[in-house]
């Protein structure tokens, strides 16, 4: 797929910077100018969870950690924390990920659910912590169920856009020893 000039790992997390741009850029949009009163999902947090559950490869710590510092900054929110959450949180979920190619797509998902409920709870934690102003844990929640009623979607447009699968444990040199 990808030619001999650049290796596919390569390509791929720049796929993925691109894409987590492409969402930031339309995040940034003013297409509308009075408040909501529902939360809607949280793309590049279900992206980085997908990608880093699928192929951990395509997502390295300081990769991620680049774009949510970049996105922190973007959207005003407190700058570092949703990039350390989010680390923390890819970390978990590439050393996990060995164990989820072998196991059904429930249980991937479930385990994203959980990543994706602790996410929350972390950073609400760490804005606690810091007396940041945070929205309301109603708007919070919704925002956290979305991510994972969506997950399944972007599970299926990165398998059928990117080619981001499941790789088999030996592809990926992950968990070889246990």
């Amino acid at each position: 797929m990808a030619s001999g000039l650049i290796p596919r790992k390569w390509l791929m997390r720049l796929g993925y910077a691109a894409v987590c741009l492409a969402i930031l850029f339309l995040q940034l949009l003013p297409l509308e100018t009075t408040p909501r009163r529902w939360a809607g999902p949280d793309l590049l947090v279900v992206v980085t969870v997908v990608w880093a559950a699928r192929q951990p490869k395509f997502t390295p710590p300081l990769l991620v950690a680049l774009v949510f510092l970049l996105a922190d900054l973007l959207l005003m929110r407190p700058p570092g924390l949703m990039a350390a959450v989010m680390v923390l949180a890819v970390e978990v979920l590439q050393r996990r990920a060995p164990s989820l190619r072998a196991s059904t797509f429930a249980i991937e998902w479930a385990t994203a659910a959980a990543a994706m409920l602790t996410i929350m709870l972390v950073y609400r934690l760490g804005l606690m912590v810091f007396f940041v102003e945070r929205a309301s844990l109603g708007l919070t929640l919704m925002q956290t169920i979305m991510n994972i009623s969506l997950y399944p979607l972007i599970v299926m447009l990165s398998s059928g856009l990117f080619g981001v699968r499941r790789a088999p444990v030996r592809e990926t040199g992950m968990g070889a020893a246990t």
